[in-house]
């Protein structure tokens, strides 16, 4: 495997912002963002999660935050054993990716607990029913208050690409003849304020993934459900996919990178008011 070379000028990029509504509040930011495409690396990567925003999910920044470390860890050793020729990309170690991603983000989720149990402050934060089901069992119930949502897309030029998602938030991608698509299947438990998560009993049966050996995107996005609700419908979105495309073509990429994290709090402000993150892959 050959490291991603300056002729093919794949680069990544990330930007996580504090909702509008959350900055009213003090509410701290529940969302996290990663990108990474750097001299050297044979693939190219982005990640987004979104924390749960009630007052149930009291430690879903953390929860966000541990998604997308242990995201990165597992596609790491992922992409190694890839590159080792140990096993191949498919359905089943997807599934297995998938698996992996969910138990170290439950191991760290434990840890965090275990050092630092609920607070009287924080267990007054839940609702009744969501109090009573966690004092009746503390060791079960005590993940929900990390629950969040994960989209993580890799690149690896030339031979694959990949993504994997629980919960709501989309993946964009943009083609060599311009039109836009979401390849990784949507979840229509993910309703309104619904959606899938990290913390579900059993939330393996709610990752969706694709994966594809040819038909690149020359773009491809992940972004948190703060992004979506800012726009009426798909074609809107990708219009503003569109034009971060452009804006990346145009300049360089400090002052590009620059004018996103500029732009994404106006969005959240006139738009949904939500936390709003984006990760991303481009062909320059």
């Amino acid at each position: 495997m050959n490291s991603i070379s300056q002729e093919q000028q794949l680069f990544a990029f990330h930007s996580c912002h504090q909702g509008a509504s959350h900055k009213r509040i003090g509410k701290v930011c529940q969302d996290y963002a990663f990108s990474r495409c750097k001299p050297g690396d044979f693939y190219a990567i982005a990640l987004v999660s979104d924390g749960h925003g009630s007052d149930d999910y009291f430690r879903s920044d953390r929860g966000a935050k541990y998604a997308v470390k242990k995201a990165k860890t597992s596609i790491e050793h992922f992409m190694h054993t890839l590159k080792k020729g140990e096993d191949k990309l498919s359905d089943e170690s997807l599934r297995q990716l998938e698996t992996s991603i969910v138990y170290r983000w439950r191991k760290k989720v434990e840890s965090d607990y275990r050092q630092h149990p609920f607070t009287e402050e924080e267990k007054n934060m839940m609702s009744e029913k969501a109090r009573c089901r966690y004092e009746k069992e503390p060791d079960k119930f005590f993940v929900k208050a990390y629950g969040a949502t994960l989209i993580a897309v890799v690149v690896y030029p030339g031979h694959f690409w990949f993504g994997l998602h629980i919960g709501d938030g989309k993946c964009v991608a943009q083609y060599a003849d311009g039109h836009f698509d979401q390849p990784i299947p949507w979840d229509d438990k993910c309703f309104l304020n619904v959606t899938t998560s990290l913390c579900d009993e059993r939330p393996l049966d709610n990752f969706r993934h694709c994966f594809h050996t040819e038909n690149f995107p020359t773009a491809i996005f992940v972004g948190s459900d703060g992004v979506d609700d800012c726009f009426a419908n798909d074609k809107d979105l990708y219009g503003f996919y569109r034009e971060v495309i452009q804006t990346f073509r145009d300049k360089p990429y400090k002052e590009a990178r620059k004018e996103v994290d500029e732009f994404l709090p106006v969005m959240s402000e006139r738009g949904s008011g939500d936390d709003i993150s984006v990760s991303g892959i481009i062909w320059k």
